[in-house]
């Protein structure tokens, strides 16, 4: 590792290391992979996982295992690999935090993404092509919700079998509003800011977190959505959904196709965690906020011992 690296991409596994391979095996492929830094952070898995990924890892120069001792859930496992690499770097351009049920197709994905500016945006939303409907997965929300949309959330999250029928009739509806609505929308523009990217693969750029921006882990699971776009507003940061980056979604394989309790309890709570927290705006710095401020500490006493020699 060093700072030369150019983009962070973590992935999070639990118990799947078959989807984790099959992302690094693609994320290796792409062009300019040199300059990324992989981690994978397994969250505790207690079975095989670790073994046959501390196998894959061996392999490359740029891509660290990190052993979780608790399972600390999606934005808790990426947080945590984020400040585990801040302790000893500087924050690179772009910080990639996905699923590892994702498969890069495009050879170029990580070429086009270094190309871009990290100061113009705070957040970009690839094309996330599901598996499930064969369309894009952005924009998660286009606008803000308002008093009625809020509503419907509360009420699809009020009672476990309204939200799983939700689940289950999500990709058919899915297909059906692309036909009709935002298959045409996009055709329009290649890049558009938008309120909510998919919380499956988000790319954070440097500015977001040098304004103050940090990964939430306040939550478990799925309420990654509305706090990153919350965040984003209240920083002034722009959400751009870019559909010149693209990479497909294997969905489902990490948490199931179809709803259990569990995971209701976890979105239920995760989307009370979200109104909680900023209803009434920003509330102040996380951790990886401080793990910021000492890795550019850290970048600006390196350039200066270079500076005396």
């Amino acid at each position: 590792m060093n700072d030369a690296t150019k983009a962070l991409t973590i992935t999070v596994n639990f118990q799947h290391p078959e989807c984790t391979l099959q992302f690094l095996k693609s994320a290796s492929r792409l062009e300019s992979f040199s300059a990324c830094h992989v981690a994978i952070v397994d969250n505790n898995s207690a079975d095989d996982s670790v073994r046959r990924l501390r196998k894959a890892v061996s392999e490359f120069r740029n891509v660290q295992l990190l052993e979780s001792p608790r399972n600390r859930g999606y934005f808790g496992g990426a947080k945590w690999a984020l400040e585990q690499y801040l302790a000893q770097h500087s924050i690179p351009d772009w910080v990639i935090v996905c699923n590892n049920d994702i498969v890069f197709e495009d050879p170029r994905f990580l070429s086009r993404l270094l190309e871009k500016d990290p100061m113009a945006a705070g957040v970009i939303a690839p094309a996330i092509v599901s598996g499930l409907t064969g369309y894009d997965a952005n924009p998660s929300i286009r606008r803000r919700p308002g008093p009625i949309r809020m509503l419907r959330y509360r009420f699809w999250l009020s009672n476990y079998y309204t939200m799983w029928l939700k689940q289950w009739l999500s990709p058919f509806v899915r297909r059906v509003r692309y036909r009709f609505s935002l298959r045409r929308a996009s055709r329009n523009a290649a890049s558009r800011e938008i309120y909510a990217p998919h919380g499956s693969f988000l790319i954070f750029s440097r500015k977001f977190f040098e304004v103050g921006g940090f990964i939430d882990d306040g939550f478990f699971l799925y309420a990654e959505e509305f706090c990153v776009a919350e965040m984003c507003r209240r920083l002034g940061l722009p959400v751009i959904h870019d559909s010149g980056l693209r990479v497909w979604h294997e969905e489902g394989q990490s948490t199931g196709r179809m709803l259990s309790r569990s995971l209701y309890q976890h979105e239920k709570k995760g989307f009370r965690y979200a109104l909680d927290r900023y209803k009434d705006g920003y509330r102040g710095l996380g951790l990886s906020q401080a793990a910021v401020k000492t890795a550019m500490a850290q970048k600006q006493r390196r350039l200066s011992s270079s500076l005396d020699c």
